[in-house]
């Protein structure tokens, strides 16, 4: 099986010869003469047949060694042609998400605005707030501390007598 050749051939003229050759085998023995006409036009279409494989086994094998240079253009084209798609692709990927994010950074945007308002706002207060503290901190001229009870009950005494204040003069408050 090894030494087996294959080869891809018309099978018409094959099936004409063998209808040939039936009919060789049906003849008599009596007619010779259209016997050896026969075996020469057997022998012609034999030769026909022989010169139709050359030319089909030539052609065939020319084919053939177009194919890897063929296949290699094709290769050269398919990846073009995936570079082209996936480029296509991401430009529309990124046309997408630049008109689908539109709304969502100005939406940031504002937020972001909305905060720095409010730490500006945050920031006053905190100085209102140290403002007060501040105040609260110094020590005021007419502050009254707190009686204890135990000095609630006792009677009080009576508040100096201020000298008269002249018009000239500024109260002390």
């Amino acid at each position: 099986m090894a030494d087996e050749e294959f080869e891809i051939i018309p099978v018409s003229p094959l099936r004409r010869l063998e209808k040939r050759i039936e009919r060789l085998e049906a003849y008599s023995v009596e007619d010779p003469k259209s016997i050896f006409k026969d075996i020469i036009e057997i022998v012609r279409m034999n030769q026909q047949i022989v010169d139709e494989l050359a030319k089909s086994n030539d052609a065939l094998r020319i084919e053939l060694s177009k194919i890897p240079g063929r296949l290699d253009e094709l290769i050269t084209d398919m990846k073009e042609l995936i570079a082209f798609i996936k480029a296509s692709g991401e430009m529309e990927q990124t046309e997408i998400n630049k008109e689908a994010m539109k709304p969502v950074v100005e939406k940031l945007e504002d937020l972001v605005n909305i905060n720095k308002s409010f730490i500006e706002k945050n920031e006053a207060m905190i100085e209102l707030l140290d403002e007060v503290n501040r105040r609260l901190k110094k020590p005021s001229v007419g502050v009254h501390h707190p009686i204890p009870l135990s000095q609630q009950n006792a009677p009080r005494p009576s508040p100096p007598i201020n000298p008269l204040i002249s018009n000239t003069q500024k109260p002390l408050r």
